[in-house]
């Protein structure tokens, strides 16, 4: 058997072998030992060797160097990946289309309109050249500025359905929110519990402690003191009383 005939009749060798002429006729192998090789295999758990093929072929047309696998991925024939891939491609060239017969600058050219009788176009293609920075992008657009603004589109174009579905998440978020302060509004203001005036503050003594017994001698002595005092006292006080009522002293 040939070699050739070997080559095709083994789809490992064939996608091997297809991938080895693309880069050496497109550049920008990858340069790690067995990439090549390590990609021929995860194409054929997902591909023919035709698939492979019509791939490869649209990566040479549509991609910007370096063609890596998802590039690749994206261009198989028959797969999702390929569809949106496709579909993108003639959202681009409905765009081109539609720039060049309704787009128009103002008279002092600073925006763009669209003029009456233009067809409606898709929300997903309005979003996309939205959000590649609008329509005077593209009415401006030079060859320098050709792969940048295309690039932009397609980005835009194939996260448009996340962007999407993110935004309806959004929505319903917002739903339930919204009856929430409905129901507040409804609801009857809630008053302050009143509290009843405070009563006469009442403030407890502490109760002393006993004395000490140096306390009660203390004690004792200066009472027995005063007791000696009250006593002098009195006793000085009758014998002036007696000498004030006595007889003169000489008096007959």
């Amino acid at each position: 058997m040939s070699t050739h005939a070997s080559i095709e009749t083994d789809p490992a060798r064939r996608a091997l072998e297809m991938l080895l002429k693309f880069y050496a006729m497109v550049g920008n192998a990858p340069e790690v030992k067995g990439a090549i090789a390590a990609m021929s295999v995860a194409l054929l758990s997902r591909a023919t060797p035709e698939q492979i093929s019509a791939a490869l072929d649209r990566c040479m047309v549509e991609c910007r160097f370096p063609v890596r696998l998802p590039d690749i991925f994206q261009r198989l024939p028959g797969t999702e990946a390929a569809d949106v891939n496709a579909e993108k491609w003639l959202a681009w060239g409905i765009v081109e289309k539609f720039s060049s017969k309704w787009l128009r600058w103002n008279s002092e050219r600073t925006s763009v309109y669209v003029e009456k009788g233009a067809p409606d176009l898709a929300p997903r293609i309005l979003d996309s050249v939205r959000l590649s920075g609008g329509w005077s992008v593209f009415l401006r657009m030079t060859d320098e500025d050709f792969p940048f603004v295309q690039k932009r589109f397609f980005e835009a174009y194939e996260t448009w359905t996340d962007i999407e579905r993110i935004s309806d998440r959004a929505r319903l978020l917002e739903i339930p929110r919204a009856k929430e302060l409905v129901a507040a509004k409804a609801m009857p203001e809630k008053r302050p519990a009143t509290v009843p005036p405070a009563g006469p503050r009442v403030v407890l003594k502490a109760i002393p402690e006993p004395p000490s017994p140096a306390q009660l001698r203390d004690r004792a002595a200066v009472q027995k003191q005063a007791l000696a005092d009250w006593v002098a006292r009195r006793s000085h006080a009758a014998s002036d009383e007696r000498g004030a009522h006595s007889p003169a002293e000489g008096r007959l």
